[in-house]
């Protein structure tokens, strides 16, 4: 199974070379479904060819590289879709489940999209119709032939499957790019192709324990079946949440988040950082170094510890965590910027300045995962 996927460019593996620019990674996990291919299509060998004996093996796994060899190319034309479309793709991994083509950012329009998914499964259709055409070539109940046959009749299967309408299959990108396109909501399309995705996966399990019931496919056989259909599931599932998630992120605005702060001098003593709070109506401080810029936020059970007696002489700097560099923001930042600004510079608080470079809040990252969780 393969879908084109935007996920992050790290990845793991068996370097095996490169589309373009794209590395191309084998995953360790193919070699257990090279493993289990080959033992399942053993018995069509020794039914289709005179055999026995380690032979059969052999012709076995090779069939299993066909496959492997046919994900490749299914892949590989979605990276070169991809980098046609302006959205280049930064690995292609083949792995336990196929393979999947990966993305740092999505596409940039709807019929982008469709064009980087379509070409996937119509990749397979055309290897599928190229070892159909070849079959007559090869000697009736040879190994050619055998193999040309199943080349032919797994890419046919691989291309429908995946032109199903639900993600995370291609047929699902196609589905979320023309809802965006007619919805021009990229994050609603997702969602309903998240859920059709779901259905799919509900009908491959119930598909496989129909066709054990009826004697059409053996338990091993639909046992596969069977992982397919929990894959789906929840992968759909992980594309409903992510697509919520940026639903809500797209409606975060710092100035809803942040809490009230003060600035206070470097000289400042933790009594004086206090009042001034007090005072303000505020619920954090933050402490300015010698240039007048946030350099740190008082921690408020510390400063909570320390001593009456001892408040009126302890620095509010001694009770505050240093600000990392970068983790401050601006009024009336929202949606993805916010976001991005947020990833860009790590931090567990932010100071926020209003106009004129004005301390006026605080923001805590918590704050900002709770308002943007499902």
């Amino acid at each position: 199974m393969s879908a084109a996927e935007p996920t992050p460019a790290t990845e793991s593996g068996i370097r095996l070379g490169r589309v373009g620019p794209v590395p191309v990674y084998l995953r360790p996990s193919w070699f257990l479904v090279a493993a289990a291919m080959t033992l399942l299509f053993a018995p069509t060998v020794r039914a289709w060819v005179d055999l026995t004996g380690p032979g059969v093996y052999l012709i076995s796994f090779v069939f299993a590289l066909i496959l492997l060899l046919s994900v490749f190319v299914h892949e590989a034309a979605h990276a070169v879709a991809a980098a046609a479309t302006g959205t280049p793709a930064t690995a292609i991994v083949l792995d336990l489940w196929g393979g999947h083509t990966a993305f740092d950012t999505p596409s940039a329009g709807p019929w982008r999209a469709v064009a980087v998914a379509v070409v996937g499964p119509l990749s397979n259709a055309l290897i599928a119709l190229a070892a159909q055409q070849a079959v007559p070539t090869a000697a009736p109940g040879g190994v050619a032939r055998l193999l040309l046959v199943a080349t032919a009749t797994s890419n046919l299967v691989v291309a429908g499957f995946n032109a199903l309408p639900g993600l995370p299959l291609d047929g699902g990108r196609v589905l979320e790019g023309v809802i965006w396109r007619w919805s021009g909501d990229r994050l609603m399309a997702a969602v309903v192709a998240g859920h059709a995705g779901r259905v799919i996966a509900v009908g491959t399990l119930v598909y496989a324990g129909f066709s054990v019931l009826t004697g059409e496919r053996e338990p091993a056989s639909a046992f596969w079946l069977v992982l397919v259909g929990i894959l789906l599931w929840r992968a759909a599932g992980q594309a409903v949440e992510v697509a919520r998630w940026n639903i809500r992120a797209d409606s975060v605005l710092v100035d809803d988040l942040f809490q009230p702060a003060v600035a206070v001098s470097s000289g400042a003593t933790v009594a004086g950082a206090l009042m001034s709070a007090a005072g303000a109506g505020a619920t954090a401080v933050v402490v300015l170094d010698v240039y007048g810029r946030p350099s740190a936020i008082v921690d408020e059970r510390a400063a909570a510890g320390v001593p009456a007696a001892r408040a009126q002489e302890v620095r509010a700097g001694a009770v505050a965590e240093a600000l990392p560099a970068g983790a401050v923001l601006a009024t009336g930042l929202a949606g993805q910027e916010l976001i991005q600004a947020l990833q860009d510079f790590p931090s567990s608080r932010y100071a926020v300045l209003g106009p004129g470079d004005v301390v006026v809040g605080v923001l805590d990252w918590e704050d900002v995962a709770r308002f943007v969780a499902p």
